[in-house]
C-alpha cells in the first residue's frame, strides 16, 4: 500500500520539553483570532462530551483540572489542531505526568503530518505508563506513515501482548479514526488526502493481524484482515494473508481459493509479479509447479523478508513452504531453527522446535558452524548444558577462531558448575573477541563464581565501557564495589545507573533489588 507522505504544514513547532512550556501561550499570540474562534465553539456539546468521556475512561488519570483536559480532548474531537496544542501544551506544565496529554498531543501532531514528532509524544506517553494497548496501536501506525516497517510491526506486537482481545482494538481504531479529528481539517493546515483515512485505518487492521499470526491468534488474525479488505477492497496483501490463513490454519482450501486468486489478480495489476507467483503457489499443488528449486528459493526469500520485519511466525511458515519444494534445503531448516529461537525470546515456548530444525540442518550440512553453534546455544537456553558441550567441543575444529564457538562453550561449561574448565574457554573468547559485550560478561561472571573478584571488576567494567547501557555488568560492579571491594562511591554510582536502566527496560523486580541493596550503603 502506498504510504501518506510527509507534507510540511505552515505551522511548524519543536516537540522540545522547553518548548512545551510556552507553546500554548505563543499559539495564541500567533493566531489570535482562530483561538478566540476556538472559544466560541468551545460550547457545552453533549455529544462532544460523550466522546471525551470516552477517552478519559480509557485512559484513566488522576486530574489535577479537570475542565482543562475536557477542553483540550475536545479541540482534538473537532479536529482544531492549534487549539488542542495550546491547551495540551498547558496542561503539561502543571502535570508534566499526564500520560493521556502525550497521547492525545501525538494524535494530533499526526493529525498535521508530524508523523515524528507523533512518535515521540507516544514513546513519552508509554515511558510514563507502558502497560495500555492503546498507545501501541497508534505508535504502529505512526511508524508505518514513516516507512519504519520493523518499528511498526514491533509496536503492534507490544500493543497484542498487553491485550489480545481484537475488540479492544478494533473499539479503538475505529472509534479514534471516526472521533478523534484526525480526518478533519476546520483549522486549514492542508487539503486532507482523499482516501486517507480507508488507507490508515485498513492498514492499521493489516498490522494488527500479522501480528496476532506471530502469537497464532489466528481467529483474531482473520477478524483483522477481513476489517482490513471491508474498508479496502483492493487491499492485495491482506487477501493474501486471508488465503493463507485459511489454507494453512483453518483448512478451508475453497475460501482460501477465493482470497488467493484475488490477491495474484491484485499483484498482478499492480505489476508485484513476485508477488502474484507467490499467491498462485499457495494454492498450486507442489507437483504442478515446474521450477520447484526457484519456488524453493522464493519462498527462503520471503521467509527471510518476514524474519527480518520480526514477523517470526510467518516467516516459518515461509520456510515450511519453501521445504514442501526442496525437503533437503539445509539453509530453510536453519533459518526455521532461528525464527523459532526468535519466537522463544518473545515468551512462546518454541525451543524444543528450534532444536528439532537445527538438528536437521547439521545432519544435513555437518560442516555448518552457524548451526552449529545456533543449536549449542539452543541447548543452553533449554538447560541442556552437557549436549551444549559435547556439541560445541567436537565444532571447535570447525572454526577454530570463531569465538562465538568458545563463548557458548564456556558458558554451558560455567553453567554446569565447571568454573574454572570454563576460564581458560572464555579468556580465548575475548581473545578472539576483544569488544565483545557477551564474552567480557560471561568471563566476568566465571571470574567473579572462582573469587577472582578484581579480575570480575575489570572485566565488567570492559562491558560497560563497550557497552554502557548494560545493566547487569552495571548492578555487578556496584554489588562488587559495594561489599567485597568497599568503594561506597562507586557502587552508588553503578548502582544508579542500573537503576535507571532497569526502569528503562520495565524490569521492576530488579529495579526493586537495587534500591535495597543502596539502601544498605553506609551514610
Amino acid at each position: 500500500m502506498k504510504r501518506r507522505k510527509d507534507e510540511n504544514s505552515q505551522f511548524v513547532f519543536s516537540t522540545g520539553d522547553e518548548a512545551l512550556s510556552t507553546l500554548g501561550e505563543e499559539i495564541r499570540q500567533k493566531y489570535p483570532e482562530m483561538m478566540e474562534k476556538f472559544a466560541r465553539l468551545q460550547t457545552s456539546d453533549p455529544v462532544v462530551r460523550r466522546l471525551v468521556d470516552t477517552v478519559r475512561d480509557l485512559m484513566p488519570y488522576d486530574w489535577q483540572d479537570d475542565d482543562r483536559f475536557y477542553e483540550g480532548a475536545t479541540f482534538c474531537v473537532r479536529g482544531h489542531y492549534l487549539g488542542a496544542l495550546g491547551v495540551f501544551s498547558e496542561i503539561l506544565e502543571a502535570e508534566p505526568e499526564a500520560y493521556p496529554v502525550y497521547h492525545l498531543l501525538g494524535y494530533v501532531c499526526g493529525s498535521m503530518g508530524k508523523y515524528k514528532m507523533e512518535v515521540d509524544y507516544y514513546r513519552k506517553a508509554i515511558k510514563i505508563k507502558p502497560d495500555y494497548p492503546q498507545v501501541y496501536y497508534d505508535l504502529a501506525l505512526a511508524y508505518w506513515m514513516l516507512g519504519k516497517e520493523s518499528k511498526a510491526y514491533a509496536a503492534i506486537k507490544q500493543g497484542v501482548a498487553i491485550n489480545q482481545d481484537f475488540a479492544v482494538a478494533d473499539h479503538w481504531l475505529t472509534f479514534a479514526s471516526d472521533n478523534l479529528g484526525r480526518y478533519q481539517d476546520p483549522d486549514g493546515l492542508g487539503e486532507k488526502e482523499e482516501g486517507e483515512k480507508v488507507r490508515c485505518l485498513s492498514q492499521a487492521y493489516y498490522l494488527l493481524g500479522m501480528a496476532y499470526l506471530d502469537f497464532e491468534w489466528n481467529a483474531n488474525a482473520r477478524s483483522a484482515f477481513k476489517n482490513a479488505v471491508r474498508l479496502d477492497e483492493n487491499f492485495s496483501d491482506a487477501y493474501y494473508q486471508l488465503g493463507a490463513l485459511h489454507l494453512k490454519k483453518l483448512r478451508n482450501p475453497k475460501r482460501a481459493l477465493k482470497y488467493l486468486e484475488t490477491a495474484e489478480s491484485l499483484y498482478t495489476q499492480a505489476d508485484e509479479l513476485e508477488r502474484a507467483v507467490l499467491a498462485h503457489q499457495l494454492y498450486t499443488p507442489v507437483e504442478e509447479i515446474d521450477d520447484k528449486e526457484q519456488a524453493a528459493e522464493s519462498w527462503l526469500k520471503e521467509g527471510l523478508r518476514l524474519q527480518q520485519l520480526g514477523l517470526y511466525q510467518s516467516a516459518v511458515d515461509a520456510y515450511k513452504k519453501s521445504l514442501a519444494f526442496h525437503p533437503n534445503y539445509v539453509d530453510a531448516y536453519y533459518n526455521i531453527g532461528i525464527a523459532y529461537g526468535s519466537l522463544e525470546d518473545m515468551g512462546q515456548p518454541r525451543i524444543d522446535s528450534a532444536i528439532g530444525a537445527l538438528k536437521h540442518a547439521v545432519r544435513l550440512k555437518p560442516d555448518f558452524v552457524h548451526a552449529h553453534i545456533a543449536l549449542g546455544a539452543s541447548y543452553i537456553r533449554r538447560g541442556d548444558f552437557q549436549e551444549a558441550v559435547d556439541l560445541l567441543e567436537d565444532s571447535a575444529h570447525l572454526a577454530p577462531n570463531d569465538y562465538n564457538i568458545f563463548y557458548y562453550l564456556g558458558t554451558a561449561m560455567r553453567m554446569m558448575g565447571k568454573v574454572q574448565e570454563s576460564l581458560s574457554i572464555l579468556e580465548k573468547a575475548v581473545s578472539l573477541a576483544p569488544d565483545s559485550v557477551h564474552a567480557r560478561f560471561s568471563l566476568g561472571l566465571a571470574y567473579y563464581d572462582s573469587k577472582r573478584l578484581e579480575l570480575a571488576r575489570d572485566e565488567f567494567q570492559e562491558t560497560v565501557r563497550i557497552r554502557p547501557d548494560f545493566a547487569d555488568a552495571h548492578f555487578l560492579l556496584g554489588s562488587l564495589y559495594h561489599s567485597e571491594l568497599e568503594d561506597s562511591e562507586r557502587s552508588m554510582l553503578h548502582l544508579r545507573k542500573a537503576e535507571k536502566l532497569y526502569a528503562k527496560l520495565k524490569d521492576y523486580q530488579k529495579v526493586s533489588r537495587v534500591r535495597e541493596l543502596m539502601a544498605t550503603q553506609p551514610v
